[in-house]
């Protein structure tokens, strides 16, 4: 098996440099990428990436993988920087800087740049942290990656997890057992489905369940898992809080008892057998892709070239209108996206407008019937008394609200996304369709998509009350009149400031949710700038070219079109090899399954 590998390998990385080679003078070829593809595959690298929701135990699952603690952990949303441990004979943490630049610290110094708490919001500028560790785990080849919560109170945590996904190769995913898989994570799940072969699926916290409410709760994951069409062989329960523990002390029958030895099992097998097989794949996927686009530009500019001088105008012509209308179909779901958060902000006013006329006679009426229940207190402790008790019916009302309004908001921007993510689509694929009548040419599958999970949730703040300064003079006024009198002025001040607290609370959930849809409609709109512009770009290279060529003269013509047919011809050939190389590392398992099933 390993022999294969080899063999494999060489070939492949054989593929890259000749392909870099015959690209290697294109403008805009992005060979940074095949670089990229070649590195992974000459260290024999692979990223394991640890995914899931904020507080899942990540950081301490790689802890206990490698057996020491040695990221930071704690008990609120930490991690906010992707932290990538290698294997390395002494102990070197590494933290680079967006800027470019490095720093060499120590592992003690790691949470001033990793944690939330010691970094937020990453005022530090911290791209990533790299941390060498003489760990078994690691010495193979493989790459621990922690990433930060998604759907954590920190929507920049979430965002950078989002930004890391194109580099994972295998994908542990770790749920909790203490609740159901959520929409966080399943949103997060959708956005790897297609960028890894392998994904282990992992239960943590199981250390207070039984061993019947593990298996219940595992077969609710893994029925959501697969009505959402992941093959899921196994769900590994683990602790591992106790899988750590053990480490540390050397107990080697905690550490079973944890769960964490199975799956650690799990996870030398496939780094023996099946890693080889995705860094390969991975390698040749990404070279084909790289391939493709190359033979597209390679086919425009041979039209460009071929093309007499008024069929190349009038094919630019007409490509130019079909920029045009691209930029003109962009802006208008611009304006619609503008309406669509004057639609949303207007709902809200009116789901506010609706909380008002119901929580004002509801908490008058709770403060009536309290009054009427407490005739004995004094008016001083009567006023307290009612303050408290209007804060505590606020809260509560307005928690269901929160609820509620996160739940509508959200599935109607959902909803309105959907509808924009499908027109711009279906505007790409137009655009794409087009180009190919226009160059007659077969271009890669281009596609739209934004990540909704980057602020898509929304909160409240109940505001403190705050006695106004003339209440001190009417508490002594008060103290001169009867108490019965007193009672009764308190508690018309209360019932006033009912409406006038409930109104401030509308006020502010008015502000923080429209500034939110804001935010969620403006992120989709910057997104929605780009629409197309790789397309654009890759087809505009190659006229460019094309066009330099022509005005070079006849021969230079000649010339370009004999050295396009031979870039082609060899750049297939290296499509082909790939393809031959992905059969002989895939259809043999593939054989081997059908020989297993019919044996069975």
């Amino acid at each position: 098996m390993l022999e294969k590998f080899v063999e494999h390998k060489k070939e492949i990385l054989s593929v890259i440099e000749k392909t870099e080679t015959l690209s290697k003078d294109d403008a805009g070829a992005g060979n940074n990428q095949l670089a990229m593809v070649r590195e992974q595959l000459i260290t024999n690298s692979f990223n394991l990436v640890i995914l899931g929701q904020f507080k899942r135990g990540k950081t301490t699952l790689i802890n206990s993988l490698i057996g020491k603690e040695i990221l930071p952990s704690s008990v609120v949303p930490l991690t906010s920087i992707v932290t990538i441990l290698k294997f390395g004979k002494e102990i070197r943490c590494t933290i680079f800087m967006e800027d470019g630049s490095q720093k060499k610290i120590s592992v003690e110094e790691l949470s001033c740049y990793v944690t939330e708490k010691e970094n937020p919001r990453n005022i530090r500028g911290v791209r990533c942290a790299f941390i060498e560790y003489p760990s078994p785990s690691l010495e193979k080849g493989m790459l621990l990656v922690d990433t930060p919560g998604v759907g954590s109170t920190f929507l920049h945590n979430t965002e950078t997890t989002y930004e890391f996904l194109d580099h994972l190769d295998a994908a542990l995913f770790l749920m909790s057992a203490d609740v159901p898989i959520s929409q966080a994570e399943k949103e997060l799940l959708d956005t790897i489905k297609d960028s890894t072969q392998k994904i282990f699926f992992v239960l943590n916290k199981i250390d207070n369940l039984t061993a019947e409410e593990i298996k219940e709760i595992s077969q609710f994951n893994k029925q959501v898992l697969e009505e959402m069409g992941f093959t899921v062989h196994k769900i590994w329960p683990i602790s591992a809080r106790e899988a750590l523990k053990a480490k540390i002390m050397n107990n080697d029958v905690q550490f079973s008892q944890s769960g964490l030895l199975e799956l650690a099992d799990e996870l030398e097998s496939f780094l023996s057998s099946e890693k080889g097989k995705v860094v390969l794949n991975t390698a040749i996927s990404r070279t084909q892709r790289f391939i493709s686009r190359k033979l597209s530009q390679i086919a425009i500019e041979k039209r460009t070239l071929e093309a007499s001088s008024e069929e190349l105008e009038e094919k630019l012509n007409t490509f130019h209108k079909l920029v045009a209308n691209l930029k003109q179909d962009r802006d208008d779901i611009t304006y619609l996206l503008k309406g669509e958060s004057d639609k949303l902000c207007l709902k809200v006013e009116n789901m506010l407008k609706a909380l008002e006329e119901k929580e004002t006679p509801r908490i008058k009426q709770c403060l009536t019937d309290f009054y009427e229940k407490n005739f004995g207190l004094s008016p001083t402790v009567l006023r307290d008394e009612m303050q408290k008790a209007i804060k505590e019916e606020i809260v509560r009302g307005f928690d269901v609200f929160r609820k509620d309004s996160e739940l509508a908001i959200s599935n109607t921007i959902q909803e309105a996304f959907n509808r924009f993510t499908k027109r711009s689509n279906d505007i790409i694929q137009e655009f794409k369709a087009a180009a190919e009548v226009l160059f007659e040419v077969t271009m890669d599958q281009a596609e739209f998509a934004v990540e909704l999970t980057k602020d898509n949730s929304f909160y409240y703040m109940v505001q403190e009350y705050t006695a106004p300064t003339e209440e001190e003079v009417k508490s002594i006024l008060r103290t001169f009149l009867p108490k019965s009198l007193s009672r009764k002025m308190v508690f018309h001040e209360m019932m006033e400031r009912v409406s006038s607290d409930v109104s401030r609370n509308c006020g502010r959930i008015r502000s923080d949710l429209a500034g939110r849809i804001c935010k969620t409609i403006n992120h989709y709109a910057k997104q929605l700038k780009d629409l197309g512009s790789d397309l654009t770009e890759q087809i505009e290279q190659a006229i460019q070219k094309g066009r330099e060529r022509r005005k070079a003269g006849d021969e230079s013509v000649r010339i370009e079109l004999a050295l396009l047919a031979d870039k082609t011809k060899k750049l297939e050939d290296h499509k082909e090899t790939l393809t031959n190389i992905w059969n002989a590392i895939n259809l043999i398992d593939v054989k081997q399954e059908q020989i297993n099933m019919v044996m069975m």
